[in-house]
């Protein structure tokens, strides 16, 4: 079973979401506003209403020639291989950097409580990875994916609650001795053998 543009329609308007229809083809646009930037995104359908994508309009553009082309490409493969649903991609063609989504509808339609995870795993996605991509393609310097302090600073207007800085440093602590203790356990791992080949060589 595919869906239809009017199908379409109605789960953007259940969102509350403003949008554009094409004339001449089975598309939306839709504008979106997060914490990094707004963001223009089309939604298509195409192989008689059984292929679904959104994908970005204008996100951010990296000419073959662009010093820092190759920084961007190693930054957008690392996005693709860590997050779900949403990917990235880039057309030698023009330069373009899109972030998409492709969803087949084939055996059903698309529930309204499916169709809103995917609008905000697929907001979340671009909104959270632009600043990083901007300033990779910028300096050629990836500063790394968004912090979880930087992200609530946003939400907090650049200030965060005492409660939520404790927990965020007691994550970070039991992170670094996790991370040491592995070390510790590989090093002593690793003496174990040593010795261990040791033994058999005396043999």
């Amino acid at each position: 079973m595919a869906i239809e543009l009017d199908d379409l329609k109605r789960l953007l308007d259940k969102e509350e979401l403003r949008y554009f229809v094409a004339p001449d083809r089975p598309a939306i646009m839709v504008g979106f506003a997060g914490m990094f930037g707004h963001y223009q995104v089309v939604l298509t359908l195409e192989l008689d209403g059984t292929f679904l994508q959104f994908r970005t309009v204008r996100y951010l553009h990296c000419p073959q020639d662009n010093p820092h082309l190759l920084a961007v490409l190693k930054v957008l493969g690392h996005i693709d291989y860590t997050i779900r649903l949403v990917k990235f991609g880039w057309d030698p063609a023009d330069g373009e950097i899109v972030g998409y989504v492709d969803e087949w509808v084939m055996d059903d339609t698309l529930s309204q409580a499916e169709f809103s995870k995917m609008v905000q795993s697929f907001v979340a996605g671009i909104d959270s990875n632009y600043d990083r991509l901007k300033r990779t393609l910028e300096t050629g310097e990836d500063p790394g994916p968004l912090d979880p302090a930087s992200l609530m600073g946003r939400l907090f207007g650049g200030g965060l609650p005492e409660a939520v800085t404790t927990l965020l440093e007691a994550q970070r602590k039991k992170k670094k001795e996790e991370e040491e203790q592995k070390k510790k356990e590989e090093q002593e791992e690793e003496g174990r053998k040593k010795k261990k080949g040791k033994k058999i060589t005396e043999v």
